[in-house]
């Protein structure tokens, strides 16, 4: 399956104000002709207010489907979203939190990125979409997208196109990754070693399962 690639994102820490409160943060990305520069670490022109949570090597490349987006976004009574809304760099057409799996690979353009972990919305969700249910909405609907790790930088540009290229020896569907981490709750113990054995998932997720 190709997937088409919408929109590229980029952005930095900026201040966000909702409900009299303000914070800063680097969710609001802008759309940009492109391409993006991929290296193993970062994307130019993108960066964070807490690298020390964003950023990271096993979340380098944040790609969010619009098919899915669109779903988060009708459970706020909406019926559009504008790409690079909720913080992702990638806006694709399609990528199913519920098909993908952690360790799958994907070519984006020259980029080679590996699928490691959903991403799970924080508070700050509902400051950017100027909502009291932002958060929750994302996380009950179960769309959010999917982080990646770069294995080969390179560049993305409007018009490639992003295609899986093959699956992970162990099938961790991001869905059901995302879903225990939501709701707090450890998987069976099945899961885990299932995690364990595909290898992709971050280690600071695995240890807080085995604790």
């Amino acid at each position: 399956m190709a997937y088409k690639i919408l929109s590229l994102n980029i952005g930095h820490p900026a201040p966000m104000e909702w409900n009299g409160k303000s914070i800063v943060s680097s969710m609001k990305k802008e759309s940009v002709p492109g391409p993006l520069v991929v290296h193993r670490d970062s994307i130019d022109g993108n960066t964070f207010a807490q690298p020390q949570f964003h950023g990271a090597l096993h979340s380098v490349l944040y790609a969010f489907g619009m098919k899915s987006a669109l779903e988060f976004a009708k459970v706020l009574g909406r019926a559009t979203y504008e790409p690079g809304a909720t913080g992702e760099t990638l806006t694709l057409d399609e990528l199913d939190e519920f098909d993908v799996s952690v360790g799958d690979i994907f070519r984006f353009g020259s980029v080679l990125a590996q699928a490691t972990y959903p991403r799970i919305p924080c508070g700050k969700v509902n400051f950017r979409m100027q909502h009291e249910r932002g958060q929750k909405a994302m996380q009950e609907c179960g769309r959010s997208g999917v982080y990646f790790q770069i294995l080969e930088p390179g560049k993305i540009a409007l018009g490639d196109r992003g295609e899986r290229i093959e699956r992970a020896k162990e099938t961790l569907l991001v869905s059901d990754v995302y879903r225990y981490i939501v709701k707090n709750e450890t998987p069976p113990a099945e899961f885990v070693e299932r995690a364990k054995r595909n290898g992709c998932l971050p280690k600071r997720q695995l240890e807080k399962w085995n604790a």
